[in-house]
């Protein structure tokens, strides 16, 4: 009964060997699952990439780097947040500017309207003005692209934690690894380059909010 017992204690830690080997396996395997079933609804819910063609076989092969760093988002949104300061700012200066150059940012706009020259003694205002409306238009770029930028990290974290209302103040660091897999498809074996991300993140209070393992990305070796 003991040499079972040390036999069967012996599987159970070769088999957690395993596990610990490859801990992204489990995902990688739904991933290539769900690719030769076309589910795209359990693709979109932990892979940011889809794959369109069936595969035979994979086999995860080595890890090629790992790489741990703060998670993007509170930055992203504070950088949304100063884009929006810098916009409201740049208007309430040229309010304010405008206020008593009435009448010449009109002559200025006339002249511009009819394909004439800004008179010279309004060349000062003309430039001004323009420089309000340049920063106007670069800042609401500014402020289109940053937002983007945090719904598009948004849905990065949701894929690794799931949906969580209160994700914007939420601090820790993200995984990210890069995995050699082997595909086998139409009987070919070809090496690609997964890249994998989790999310490791905690709350004001505390509270710890883990992530698993998602697909980010896949590609062929070069």
């Amino acid at each position: 009964m003991i040499k079972r017992g040390r036999v069967a204690l012996a599987a159970v830690l070769a088999l957690a060997g395993v596990a610990c080997g490859h801990p992204e396996k489990s995902v990688v395997d739904q991933y290539f699952n769900a690719v030769n079933a076309k589910d795209t609804q359990t693709l979109s819910s932990f892979a940011a990439v889809t794959f369109d063609k069936k595969v035979d076989r994979w086999a995860i092969k080595k890890t090629i780097s790992e790489d741990k760093k703060p998670a993007p988002l509170p930055d992203l949104v504070q950088k949304a947040k100063d884009a929006d300061a810098a916009v409201a700012i740049n208007k309430k200066a040229a309010s304010a500017w405008s206020l008593d150059r009435f009448k010449e940012i009109e002559a200025v706009r006339e002249a511009r309207k009819n394909n004439k020259p800004v008179p010279p003694k309004l060349a000062e205002v003309a430039t001004k003005w323009d420089d309000f409306n340049t920063k106007d238009r670069d800042g609401k770029k500014t402020v289109a692209v940053s937002k983007d930028a945090v719904e598009k990290e948004k849905r990065s974290m949701a894929r690794s934690i799931g949906d969580v209302e209160d994700v914007e103040s939420l601090k820790g660091d993200v995984n990210e690894k890069q995995i050699e897999v082997d595909l086998t498809i139409g009987g070919q074996q070809q090496p690609y380059v997964m890249t994998l991300r989790k999310y490791d993140v905690k709350r004001d209070n505390g509270q710890t909010v883990r992530g698993r393992w998602v697909i980010q990305n896949l590609q062929p070796m070069s």
